[in-house]
C-alpha cells in the first residue's frame, strides 16, 4: 500500500463543512480485541441472461455506471418471503475468547420511489410508491431463521430538495444480543432492504454493513471508536471527523486501522479521496490502496487492505455504488502517527463524484499505562451507544469539585486557543470545565487580568488551521454553543 504526501496548502483549500446529519460516537471502548465491518450490496445489474444474483466483476475503464444499468434486487436465500437478500461471512481469525461484545447493523439505499426507467436520456418514474424502509431481516450463523430488526433512522433525504432526486436513507440497529446468542462466526444474511429498482438520476445503489467488535486475549489494548451520521460529499462540501480519547504507545511500532462505509461512490467517476491529518506530527496524507486510488477512493468495492473480500454472496468485484473499506495505516518509524499521539482527523474530501458517508471507524493501539485498569480486561469493555439524533446531555459539576487553576497571560504560550466559554464568575467556570470533561475534553482556564475574564479552552495550537479543525470537532461532538479561536500574543 502506498500513500501520497500532500502539501499543507492543498488541505487548506478544502472546505471543512458539509450538508449532513451530525456524526456522533456510536461505540467507544478500550479493548483487548478487534473490530471488523462485513457487509454486501443488495442491488446489482440485470442484463441479458445474467440475473442480479450473478456477480458483476467488470472493473475496467469501460464499466458502465449504475445510472444506465437495470438495477434489481439480489435475492440469494431461496426464501419466497423475502424480496431482497445478500450475505457476508465473519471470521475472528482464531482470536482467543472471540466473544462479540458489540454488533451494529446499518442499511442504506437510494430510494426516491419504487422503480424508474431511463428513456431517451430522460429518467421517468414507472412506480411512484415508496414503502417504509425502517425494518429488515437478519439471519445469524447460529440460527437458520430470520430475526426481524427495527431500525433507528439516521437520515432520509426524501424531503431534502438538494438530494430529493436520489433520496438516500440510512438506518441503524444495535443487534448485539442477536449476534451474541450463539456462534458468531459464519454467514450473516440481511434481507428486505428497500431501494429503487431500474434506473434513477445519479444511479441506484443499496447495501448493508455489520460492525463487529470482539475479544482477543492475545491482542494489545486498543481504542476502538465508531462514528455514524450522514454527509453528502460533493465538489463543494467535505466532512472532517476527529478521533480522540486515545494515547499511542510511548515507544515502538503500533497498528492503526481505519474503516468505513459509503453509498454511491462510482468506479469510473473520480476525484473523491480521504485525507488523514495528524496534529502531533503535522503530516497530511491521502489514503490509497491497489483498489482505491488516491483520486478515486470510493470505487464500488468491498475490500480489506486492497484485497476484495470474496466471502460474500454474491461476491461482486464491482458493487455498483456501495463501498466498505478497511485499511492498515503504514507508519514507518512512527513518522505519520507518532508515539504519545492523542488525536487524528479524517477528511472526506469534496468530489465530482458525489457520495454519501454514513459510517467510519478507528482501531488504534493504545498505551496500556493510559487506560483505566478496570477497562483493560476484555470482559469489562463496554460500548457507548448514543443515538445519532440526540445531543449529549449537560453534565452537572460533581460535589466538592476542586477549584480550577487560573493561568495568567505570562503562563500561556503564544498561539491559537480553542475557546468553549468565557466567564467572570468562577462557579460558571467550574461548571463548564466539568461539562467539558463529560464530553471527553480536559479543559483548562486562561485568565486575562485586563478583561478580568476566565477563558476556558480545550486545545492549543500554533497553527490556525488545526485550531479551526478542532472548533469543527467541538461543534460536532458537543452541544456547546459557538466555540471560537482566541489568538494569544503574549506581548511583553
Amino acid at each position: 500500500m502506498r500513500y501520497t504526501f500532500l502539501a499543507i496548502i492543498t488541505l487548506l483549500t478544502l472546505p471543512l463543512w458539509g450538508q449532513a446529519t451530525d456524526f456522533k460516537v456510536r461505540y467507544e471502548a478500550f479493548l483487548k480485541g478487534d473490530i471488523k465491518i462485513i457487509g454486501n450490496n443488495i442491488l446489482n445489474r440485470e442484463e441479458r441472461r445474467k440475473s442480479a444474483n450473478t456477480p458483476y466483476n467488470d472493473r475496467s475503464g469501460k464499466a458502465k455506471l449504475n445510472d444506465v444499468l437495470n438495477m434489481q434486487y439480489t435475492d440469494v436465500d431461496n426464501d419466497p418471503q423475502t424480496f431482497s437478500s445478500s450475505s457476508a461471512s465473519f471470521n475472528n481469525e482464531g482470536a482467543e475468547g472471540g466473544k462479540v461484545v458489540y454488533a451494529g447493523l446499518y442499511w442504506a439505499a437510494t430510494y426516491p420511489y419504487a422503480e424508474g426507467q431511463l428513456k431517451k436520456d430522460k429518467n421517468t418514474i414507472t412506480d411512484n410508491s415508496r414503502q417504509d424502509p425502517s425494518s429488515v431481516l437478519l439471519k445469524t450463523p447460529s440460527k437458520n431463521t430470520y430475526n426481524p430488526v427495527q431500525g433507528t433512522l439516521i437520515y432520509d433525504a426524501r424531503n431534502d430538495e438538494k438530494l430529493k432526486s436520489s433520496s438516500p436513507y440510512v438506518y441503524y440497529a444495535d443487534v448485539t444480543t442477536l449476534v451474541a446468542e450463539g456462534n458468531s462466526q459464519g454467514d450473516y444474511t440481511v434481507a428486505n432492504v428497500r431501494a429503487t429498482l431500474g434506473q434513477i438520476e445519479g444511479g441506484s445503489a443499496a447495501g448493508w454493513a455489520l460492525v463487529l467488535v470482539y475479544e482477543n486475549a492475545n491482542s494489545n489494548v486498543k481504542k476502538i471508536i465508531t462514528y455514524d451520521g450522514f454527509a453528502a460529499i460533493t465538489n463543494e462540501e467535505s466532512k472532517t471527523l476527529t478521533f480522540s480519547g486515545f494515547k499511542t504507545p510511548e515507544k515502538g511500532a503500533f497498528q492503526t486501522h481505519i474503516m468505513g462505509a459509503t453509498l454511491e461512490g462510482d468506479l469510473n467517476m473520480k476525484d473523491d479521496n480521504v485525507l488523514l491529518s495528524v496534529p502531533a506530527s503535522g503530516q497530511y496524507i491521502a489514503l490509497q490502496s491497489k483498489l482505491r486510488p488516491a483520486r478515486n477512493f470510493f470505487s464500488s468495492v468491498i475490500d480489506n487492505d486492497g484485497k476484495i473480500v470474496s466471502t460474500r454472496t454474491p461476491n461482486s468485484e464491482n458493487t455498483l455504488g456501495f463501498d466498505i473499506f478497511r485499511l492498515s495505516i503504514e507508519n514507518d518509524k512512527q513518522s505519520l502517527i507518532p508515539n504519545n499521539a492523542s488525536s487524528l482527523d479524517l477528511i472526506y474530501s469534496r468530489s465530482f463524484d458525489r457520495y454519501y458517508l454514513f459510517l467510519t471507524a478507528l482501531e488504534i493501539e493504545n498505551n496500556p499505562k493510559e487506560v483505566p485498569q478496570k477497562v483493560t480486561e476484555i470482559e469489562t469493555a463496554k460500548p457507548i451507544a448514543m443515538p445519532s439524533v440526540e445531543v449529549n446531555p449537560t453534565v452537572k459539576p460533581a460535589a466538592n469539585t476542586p477549584r480550577v487553576k487560573k493561568l495568567q497571560a505570562t503562563d500561556t504560550q503564544r498561539g491559537y486557543y480553542v475557546i468553549v466559554g468565557s466567564f467572570l464568575n468562577i462557579n460558571n467556570v467550574e461548571k463548564r470545565v466539568e461539562e467539558m470533561k463529560g464530553f471527553g475534553y480536559d479543559a483548562q482556564v486562561y485568565y486575562n487580568s485586563d478583561q478580568m475574564l476566565n477563558f476556558i479552552y480545550v486545545a492549543y495550537y500554533d497553527n490556525y488551521q488545526q485550531a479551526a479543525q478542532k472548533v469543527e470537532e467541538v461543534r460536532n461532538r458537543t452541544d456547546i454553543p459557538d466555540p471560537w479561536i482566541l489568538d494569544v500574543a503574549n506581548n511583553d
